[in-house]
């Protein structure tokens, strides 16, 4: 069982913070600036793009079940059961995280194979990496308000770190026609995968284990584990709404660039977001403890979902792309604390309901949601720039195409993430009083 009232330590929580930041390049890059690189600098056509996106990360999304129930049931060493597989992970993702880039860029032919190779090869590796960091929280500690902490902490590492490389990759990159700011970036971006990922596994420690009547799920029970009610609504509402977020990511640089007509605005605009979203985070957990987790969760995603559709009034207005900036710097520091927290409490749910430990099959549709909400919303645009005429060759597009990018920055992410809002404010089961009651009777039978 572990040592489930030991407190997490302020230099373990500082490793776990590490190895959070380490998690977010990948992510961040990819869904950025991963589809502008391919068209921009190695030539390939947008529509093939979004086809390779699609597809590859739906079918590879179908593998996270298996990496999470391999996981699930892999030996347990001196290290813990979740940090080796999450270092070999974290390795091996960096080094083709780097090929990705640098792969069909240098190749003199078969360049959309090469991606599609390194592309695929992300989906595989990535969810090793991603499914053991996100398995690592409901085992740190089953004390509610050190997850709370913890939640915040993993919160504001992402969120930092995501605007971090949002501040700093515009400013990296400068010409999104010439191909050594991209490759500077992702030599830059590897660095921390691999170096924030093993430091920080090695600083953080694993205490709970399965209370000692839990028996290992078969493969049989997947199904019967992501269909509990709390596992699939939270798993409805994120994919609706990081399907929109991811949309927009792709998207943004083209509307600083092709909209807006200055890719470093998009640095300003990150710093704005930022400064609004650390004291939020900082908030996040005295607001849970008063107004509970589902609540709080959903108003949080309605203010970034419906925000910025004020920008609509004028699209090219910069005041009023700040002011509906900082506001959603305040949804996303509530809200992101707040995910891996409710990711924790759906853990408990199935082992308290099934009696199984299931951390890595829960945390698998973390990344089953990811990687699908990045092919999805990758492809999005890339289709729909295809199908108005853009030019990657044109330092201006035509209006019909800056529409289509202003749609695909605002219009989609609003409409998928109001979706997002209500399946979860109405359909998830684990109010505050319900989740003090499961963390009441977990703790029973753990002892």
């Amino acid at each position: 069982m572990g040592n489930v009232k030991e407190k997490v330590g302020i230099v373990e929580k500082l490793a776990y913070a590490l190895t959070n930041i380490g998690n977010i390049p990948v992510q961040a890059i990819l869904g950025s600036y991963l589809l502008i690189f391919y068209t921009n600098v190695v030539g390939l056509n947008p529509a093939a793009c979004a086809t390779l996106f699609l597809i590859a990360r739906i079918l590879d999304g179908l593998n996270d079940p298996v990496v999470g129930f391999l996981i699930d049931h892999g030996p347990t060493t001196k290290m813990g059961h979740f940090r080796p597989t999450l270092i070999i992970g974290s390795i091996a993702c960096g080094i083709n995280f780097l090929l990705m880039f640098y792969g069909p860029y240098m190749a003199t032919g078969g360049k959309l194979v090469i991606a599609y190779v390194t592309y695929i090869l992300i989906g595989i590796l990535f969810p090793v990496m991603d499914i053991s960091l996100n398995s690592m929280l409901p085992v740190m500690t089953a004390d509610v308000r050190e997850r709370n902490a913890l939640s915040s902490i993993k919160g504001f590492a992402y969120m930092a770190g995501i605007f971090g490389l949002n501040i700093a990759a515009p400013l990296i990159i400068g010409d999104t026609t010439v191909a050594s700011g991209y490759l500077k970036l992702v030599t830059i971006a590897t660095v921390i995968i691999i170096g924030c990922s093993v430091v920080g596994t090695l600083g953080i420690k694993e205490r709970i284990q399965a209370a000692p009547d839990s028996e290992s799920y078969k493969f049989s029970d997947l199904f019967k584990i992501l269909t509990q009610r709390p596992v699939w609504v939270t798993f409805l509402s994120t994919m609706a709404y990081m399907v929109g977020t991811y949309i927009l990511n792709t998207s943004n640089t083209y509307f600083f660039t092709y909209v807006l007509g200055d890719l470093s605005l998009l640095s300003i605009v990150s710093v704005i977001q930022l400064a609004t979203l650390i004291p939020f985070t900082i908030l996040a957990v005295p607001l849970v403890n008063k107004f509970g987790k589902k609540r709080l969760y959903a108003v949080a995603l309605a203010l970034i979902t419906l925000t910025p559709l004020v920008r609509l009034l004028n699209v090219t207005n910069v005041p009023i792309l700040l002011i509906t900036t900082a506001a959603t710097g305040i949804g996303s520091g509530i809200c992101m604390p707040l995910t891996y927290s409710i990711q924790a409490d759906n853990t408990d749910y199935v082992e308290l309901n099934l009696g199984v430990k299931a951390q890595g099959a829960v945390a698998a549709l973390s990344s089953f949601i990811t990687k699908c909400a990045m092919g999805i919303g990758g492809a999005i645009p890339g289709y729909i720039l295809a199908s108005v005429g853009f030019d990657s060759t044109a330092a201006t597009q035509a209006n019909g195409v800056n529409s289509a990018i202003v749609f695909c920055v605002i219009g989609a992410p609003a409409i998928l993430g109001l979706l997002g809002v209500l399946v979860f404010a109405v359909l998830y089961p684990l109010s505050k009083e319900k989740v003090d009651e499961q963390n009441e009777e977990i703790a029973k039978i753990r002892g």
